[in-house]
């Protein structure tokens, strides 16, 4: 009886420890950023300008809204969670860079061991075929 005790307890303490790591770098209230030109959302092409990233509630965190600051122009993504490259510290956002395309590909919201991939739309799947994109990134404040 007092192994499976002992049993019970390691396993719970286990899935808290795997629960608080998978939530150490997820988007809990919101991402902003500014960028000076345009840039490609899966299938949506937003213009320069202020924006928030948060997550649109009741998806488990696999959608976010990416949002001008007046609420408009506004878009949502399904995400996929990765671990970001060790390189990568702090809020940030990656693009893949094509000579006619900037397409938002990972956001990184720091201090953890997660970031969030977008899946490529069609203007970066055309522009891939014909490119090799270089990566860009954007600084990102989690507020």
């Amino acid at each position: 009886m007092r192994i499976l005790i002992g049993k019970f307890l390691l396993l719970m303490l286990a899935v808290l420890t795997v629960g608080v790591r998978a939530g150490s770098a997820q988007i809990t209230t919101q991402m902003d950023f500014k960028m000076a030109q345009s840039f490609v959302v899966g299938n949506t092409t937003l213009p320069a300008g202020s924006y928030v990233i948060k997550p649109v509630q009741g998806t488990d965190q696999s959608v976010i809204e990416i949002a001008s600051m007046t609420g408009k122009p506004a878009v949502m993504v399904e995400v996929e969670l990765v671990t970001p490259d060790a390189a990568q510290t702090g809020g940030q956002l990656v693009f893949n860079k094509y000579k006619n395309v900037l397409a938002l590909s990972q956001i990184v919201p720091g201090g953890g061991n997660q970031a969030y991939k977008l899946t490529a739309g069609h203007p970066e799947k055309l522009a891939a075929k014909t490119e090799k994109p270089t990566k860009q990134t954007v600084a990102a404040a989690a507020k």
